[in-house]
């Protein structure tokens, strides 16, 4: 046969082989077992002698290690290997040569008769059937491909707990509910990824467009990240998109409180390698006292359960479609599914005694008021590519993780929904945008439905009405720790919240035409102090600033006070020279804040021009 030809023939054969998932499955399912008698040889089981690996096959389908769930998380272990042309290539020239030498000597290979997996004998009587040569020339090439794959794991290395992860199999510890959130600290580290940023927008401002299946769309980078609404059924884990009307309905439920549910999963979905093929399991209990509702009295332990529980559906309602995202170069699809798979939501709670006047012998037992709620929820097939700790480069280019401050959780929506709007934004954005600089109309498009900024302008009563919302959604946030500054060119006094202006300013009425001026304006808004070290202290090398030359002589506070005192000057009068907000000055003095090159150069030569002592 010319050499063009079969060079024709096996790549005809490997495409058959990487089209048709027939081969691709008897590998896996052959690792997977291969997998489960390492654990059974050192867990000490022994099989009895006679045993063939039907019997080792039965083992590891009782503990599901061939369900379709276990079988993906295998494969994308060898999924570099998979991707390559090389693979395929090999695989079926072996295939193909062992065709052959069958069908030139009228005999099976002896290599393709393995022992216990096959009852046949090289030499035996065979049946003339193409078809089946194949069949049994594939699955002893699927077999022996196996055998390479898990030298590579090095099973030896792996421990008990990790070589039960690999089957899928639950452990007590794995499958127990997560403990709460900010048990021993004020924030926890959130994933802060495009979908998490769009999914979380899509909760919070309403701007839903319409259709047969309404949708939220975001353009990213030469792609799109779309959001619809899904309907899901646990029990059957299936989804189906949901039109019109039905849909309207449930968007109009969104809202901050949903968001906050959001993050709580955005922030357990961190805790695993592979969050895709981990489920969360969370109490109601514990998301009650996570937003300070346990101190509510107007409304029951099981009213709030039952709230809680319909948040989890809203979120849970949440479909996720990325299509060709282009960051750092990369091109990928992702395809559309739930952004969380609900695979359980089950309340609990006590029986009680009723007995029948009529028969007081026969007492019967009637379910009473819940007082918990059992969550079970998985992230979907999106974290793949967005939440995935073994694609490093990945992670960083898409900024994966941020912190997340409990009081976040506990501003209330009802009473400051602009706040709660922007903390929930600015959590996520907090990791993208390092500078914290906003112009105010960017973040009200981002977060407040499209007709409010119409409506500002032809409207008096909403515009004055949206800026004191603004100015009060500015001091909840500063009173929960997070800076607030203002820029001196384009955010001038007259407009700035009176919180934020200098004691001698006199505000007396906003200038004519002040909504442009407002909308236009910069403002700066960072979260703690203590989030921003660990931000800084986690930028991906590929994107941390090259090192600052070293300054020779960096300020401290207590030089800054010492000059200050010298000069007979206060923290105010330099934290308006500066432009600064004051609160930032009396951190730099504790030393609970890094004083940036730009203000230590302005201090230096604020100072020394006052014949300062630096």
């Amino acid at each position: 046969m010319p050499s063009s030809v079969a060079q024709d023939r096996v790549q005809a054969h490997a495409a058959k082989l990487r089209g048709d998932r027939s081969f691709l499955n008897l590998v896996l399912v052959n690792v997977a077992t291969g997998i489960n008698q390492f654990r059974l040889q050192t867990a000490q089981a022994r099989l009895d002698s006679d045993a063939d690996v039907v019997n080792l096959y039965g083992e590891t389908e009782k503990i599901g290690a061939l369900h379709k769930r276990t079988i993906q998380r295998l494969e994308r272990r060898f999924r570099s290997v998979l991707k390559t042309d090389e693979f395929w290539h090999q695989t079926a020239t072996w295939i193909l040569a062992h065709l052959d030498q069958w069908q030139q000597e009228s005999l099976m290979p002896s290599d393709c008769s393995v022992v216990g997996m096959l009852s046949v004998k090289a030499g035996s009587e065979l049946t003339d059937s193409d078809e089946w040569r194949e069949s049994l020339v594939t699955g002893a090439c699927a077999f022996y491909t196996a055998s390479q794959w898990l030298r590579h794991l090095d099973l030896s290395a792996y421990s008990t707990s990790e070589i039960d992860k690999l089957l899928g199999v639950e452990t007590v510890t794995s499958a127990a509910t997560r403990e709460p959130l900010f048990q021993d600290a004020d924030i926890e580290r959130v994933a802060t990824g495009y979908p998490i940023l769009t999914g979380a927008q899509a909760l919070i401002n309403s701007q839903w467009e319409d259709g047969e299946y309404p949708y939220w769309k975001k353009l990213v980078g030469e792609g799109f990240i779309q959001h619809q609404i899904v309907r899901q059924s646990p029990s059957s884990q299936q989804i189906e998109l949901v039109p019109g009307k039905a849909a309207w309905e449930i968007i109009q439920q969104f809202g901050p409180e949903a968001a906050y549910v959001f993050l709580i999963f955005a922030s357990y979905a961190t805790d695993s390698e592979e969050p895709w093929a981990d489920q969360i399991r969370l109490q109601g209990t514990d998301l009650i006292r996570l937003f300070g509702w346990d101190k509510r009295t107007d409304i029951t332990i099981a009213q709030k359960l039952k709230k809680i529980g319909h948040l989890v559906e809203l979120v849970c309602s949440l479909s996720v479609l990325v299509s060709n995202i282009n960051i750092g170069a990369k091109r990928y699809n992702v395809e559309r599914g739930a952004m969380w798979i609900l695979e359980g939501l089950g309340y609990a709670g006590q029986l009680a005694l009723t007995v029948n006047a009529d028969s007081s012998d026969s007492p019967s037992y009637e379910a009473g008021e819940p007082d918990e709620l059992h969550i079970k929820v998985r992230p979907g097939i999106w974290t793949e590519k967005f939440l995935n700790a073994g694609e490093a480069s990945a992670k960083e280019a898409l900024f994966q993780y941020g912190y997340l401050a409990k009081s976040t959780l506990q501003i209330n929506p009802y009473r400051q929904r602009l706040a709660s709007k922007l903390a929930i934004f600015l959590t996520i954005m907090s990791r993208i945008r390092e500078d914290g600089r906003y112009e105010v109309r960017t973040l009200l498009e981002r977060l407040e439905p499209k007709e409010l900024l119409e409506a500002i302008q032809k409207n008096r009563l909403r515009r004055v009405k949206l800026i004191e919302q603004w100015d009060s959604a500015l001091l909840t946030l500063k009173e929960l720790g997070w800076e607030i500054g203002f820029d001196q060119a384009t955010y001038p006094e007259s407009i700035r919240p009176d919180w934020a202006v200098r004691d001698e300013f006199d505000a007396g009425y906003r200038p004519r035409n002040w909504v442009a001026t407002w909308l236009k304006a910069i403002v700066v808004i960072k979260p703690s102090t203590r989030i921003q070290e660990k931000l800084e202290g986690h930028i991906p090398a590929v994107l941390k600033p090259a090192p600052a030359p070293v300054q020779p002589s960096a300020l401290t506070g207590e030089v800054i006070q010492a000059a200050l005192d010298a000069k007979g000057m206060t923290k105010a009068e330099l934290a308006d020279k500066l432009n600064v907000d004051r609160s930032l000055v009396t951190r730099w003095l504790k030393g609970q804040r890094k004083i940036q090159p730009k203000h230590q150069a302005e201090i230096k030569a604020l100072l020394r021009n006052l014949d300062g002592p630096l």
